[in-house]
């Protein structure tokens, strides 16, 4: 299928509730293709991507992370304007979804070989982490790329001043 010497990445893009589709994808990839994941250089994500590429490279339960989706988006359908509401918190939500799913050593597993996009709000330039200091750091860069200005609020998270 790839000659013997060839490299490859997998990218997760930003696609908003639509992330349990990334979920599916990424478990597919493991179920059916684990060589595609176990060899591939870097998996990066951006937004909602972001949170399945680190799914998937830091050993988090990704059947868990399907679920914490769903959950997510069944309580933001409860309220009157659904995600809109101002009482949802998307931003709140994410973070503690990851700290409950992310492995204590996630980060580390996730050194060198998950990248994680951000907009650095100075320029508008995209930058992408690729190495974090805790398990809390790895958090905060998926908070960080999942961040939607105004939607989540005015004065975006930041991280090592991105």
């Amino acid at each position: 299928m790839f000659p013997p010497d060839s490299t490859w990445n997998i990218s997760f893009a930003g696609c908003g509730f639509l992330g349990v589709y990334h979920i599916g994808v990424a478990s597919c990839l493991q179920e059916h293709a684990p060589f595609l994941v176990a060899n591939a250089r870097k998996i990066y994500g951006a937004s909602a991507g972001a949170l399945a590429a680190t799914a998937l490279v830091s050993g988090a339960c990704l059947v868990e992370a399907g679920v914490s989706i769903i959950e997510v988006s069944k309580e933001a359908r409860k309220r009157f304007l659904g995600p809109l509401h101002p009482s949802f918190n998307l931003v709140k939500t994410i973070r503690m979804g990851l700290s409950k799913a992310l492995p204590e050593n996630g980060h580390e597993v996730a050194a060198g070989r998950l990248g994680i996009s951000l907009t650095r709000v100075s320029d508008g330039e995209n930058v992408i982490l690729s190495d974090f200091n805790s398990k809390e750091e790895l958090i905060q860069a998926c908070v960080c790329s999942t961040f939607i200005p105004v939607y989540c609020g005015l004065i975006p998270p930041t991280l090592r001043g991105v």
